[in-house]
């Protein structure tokens, strides 16, 4: 992958690039000038005029000193400009992950794009913050010294140009090298970050069946491997810096060696070959940085080519050129032959057809994996059907605006997700800025105010990761407050309340039918109770309808 493709990233920030990329230059200008003064001061040492010493020396600490502010001031732009980039990367990344369908990042694994998200973009930041500028300097100061390599001694320029010569084909081979491996690295610290979220999240299900041995050791064979890996790289990058140095100093060798020759037949002042090596010196410095410089290069490019396979993917579904905002107004949801596949191989549903009148509480049932919660998925367009459509109010939900549909369509989830925050902020997610009372009444609504309130911090009890520290029923209340905030027209109900009693489910039951009194409830369950209080139940098998109740309320 070219990094072209990371410019218009930097485009945005042309200011801090200008900056830095002057700065840089005005340094290396200024770096060209100190040699020359240095050969004005030792000819002029060497000949006894004193008087002339004052000068040069003068200029050489006023130069230091502008190489030191140039360089100070490049270093915090080139930073600036990194972190800048390096921003816009993670921002446009997390939005893209927001568009990607369920089935990408599950076959991605979390850690793997969360990997591409925080160390990926580390690297490419690297390059900007360090390699850009230094490209940009040591390129004018190789160009620079040797311009004035040749004004001084052309013998002189070839003997070097000769001793440096075996340098290229060296940084390429070594460059090759670190690039496989790095990408390699990559790859296996990719999977291991998975592996160990995977581990830590089930930590409570290894312990349960006594398999902290067998997780310890995929995670040991995985870190194992990047290890490995990263061992070999380092030798690699530590081979290339003294190859390139013995090499420089070779050429410095070779300098006073002919330029002492050549002040011995009178063609060079001792000044000269002063000035002459400096500029070598300088010469070396960035031909040697080098390989550091490519390895710059080279792990940026690698780190950027999978965070563009991110950017790069095709959501399975996205909003339609010109969709228009969903307005529920009766609540009517209706699938019209929908046939679906997760894997485009075996078929979840199968033709189903199914209306769920306005405001009607309907009770979906069937055995495991016959494409109930499908449904719910099928609805807010976490995935779209292969054949059929899914109409809400007679409109098809892929010719309206995704954040409008989700707005006014809820699912909760059996197995639902809780934030590493406070129990209200885990409510409050559905909807910013909701004033307690909101949050409150929502709670109440779920049946799980009185429980929060027993809490020692009440609402701001901090829950652990994934809700860890709250009962399976608890988590499942707390997911329907979040979810009833949103005050949802219509709203799926995915065996919300498998894991609470039969009293509580009856409340919690009792209370949506109150609340949701004329908007549209579908209920996917297995409990009788449920099934007692629905308007209808449609038994689903096989990925079809196949039977539908109508009861008396």
């Amino acid at each position: 992958m070219s990094l072209s493709r990371l410019w218009p990233y930097v485009r945005r920030h042309s200011k801090h690039l200008a900056i830095s990329t002057a700065a840089i230059l005005g340094a290396s200008v200024a770096a060209i000038a100190s040699p020359l003064l240095a050969r004005a001061a030792v000819n002029a040492a060497i000949a006894g005029r004193v008087s002339e010493l004052l000068l040069p020396a003068t200029g050489i600490v006023a130069l230091a000193c502008v190489r030191g502010l140039l360089g100070f001031v490049g270093s915090v732009s080139a930073r600036r400009l990194a972190e800048l980039v390096a921003l816009d990367l993670r921002v446009e990344l997390y939005r893209k992950l927001q568009e990607l369908s369920l089935s990408y990042i599950f076959r991605e694994g979390a850690g793997r794009l969360v990997a591409r998200v925080t160390s990926d973009v580390e690297e490419v930041k690297r390059l900007f913050a360090f390699g850009l500028a230094a490209f940009a300097g040591n390129t004018l100061l190789i160009i620079l010294s040797l311009a004035a390599m040749l004004s001084i001694s052309p013998p002189l320029t070839g003997i070097v140009l000769a001793v440096l010569a075996p340098l290229a084909p060296i940084v390429k081979r070594l460059a090759g090298r670190i690039r496989r491996g790095f990408r390699r690295a990559r790859r296996i610290y990719a999977n291991m970050s998975s592996t160990l979220r995977e581990i830590v999240v089930g930590m409570a299900s290894l312990r349960g069946v006594s398999a902290e041995e067998y997780a310890e050791a995929r995670f040991r064979r995985d870190n194992d491997e990047y290890a490995r890996t990263m061992i070999e790289v380092e030798r690699l990058r530590a081979l290339a810096l003294p190859t390139l140095s013995a090499v420089t100093l070779g050429s410095l060798l070779a300098v006073y060696w002919a330029g002492g020759l050549a002040v011995a037949s009178g063609q060079l002042t001792v000044g000269d070959v002063v000035a002459f090596a400096m500029y070598a010196t300088m010469l070396s410095w960035p031909v040697s940085s080098l390989g550091l410089l490519v390895t710059f290069i080279e792990t940026a490019r690698a780190a950027a080519s999978r965070v563009f396979e991110v950017l790069d993917a095709k959501p399975a579904v996205s909003e339609k050129p010109g969709a228009i905002p969903l307005r529920v107004q009766r609540g009517e949801v209706r699938f019209e032959n929908v046939w679906f596949s997760y894997d485009g191989k075996r078929w979840v549903l199968k033709g189903l057809n199914l209306t769920v009148k306005p405001g009607e509480l309907v009770a979906i049932t069937g055995p495991p994996g016959s494409g109930k919660t499908t449904l719910a998925f099928l609805a807010i367009r976490l995935f779209d059907p292969q054949r059929g459509r899914v109409l809400i109010d007679g409109v098809d939900v892929r010719d309206v605006t995704l954040d409008s549909l989700r707005r006014q369509v809820a699912v909760v989830h059996q197995d639902v997700y809780l934030f590493p925050d406070t129990i209200r902020n885990n409510i409050a997610y559905a909807k910013p800025g909701a004033s307690d009372e909101e949050v409150v009444r929502a709670a109440k609504l779920a049946r799980i105010h009185d429980f929060i309130v027993s809490l020692p911090r009440g609402y701001d009890t901090p829950v652990g990761e994934r809700g860890v520290t709250l009962s399976g029923g608890q988590r499942q209340r707390i997911a329907l407050a979040r979810a009833l905030l949103a005050d949802p027209k219509i709203i799926f109900l995915d065996d919300t309340t498998s894991e609470v009693d039969a009293e509580t489910e009856r409340a919690i039951m009792d209370a949506l039918t109150k609340h949701f009194r004329g908007r549209t409830v579908i209920v996917v369950t297995q409990r009788p109770s449920v099934m007692a209080l629905a308007d209808r139940v449609v038994v689903v098998r096989d990925g079809r309808v196949v039977k539908e109740v109508a009861r008396r309320r």
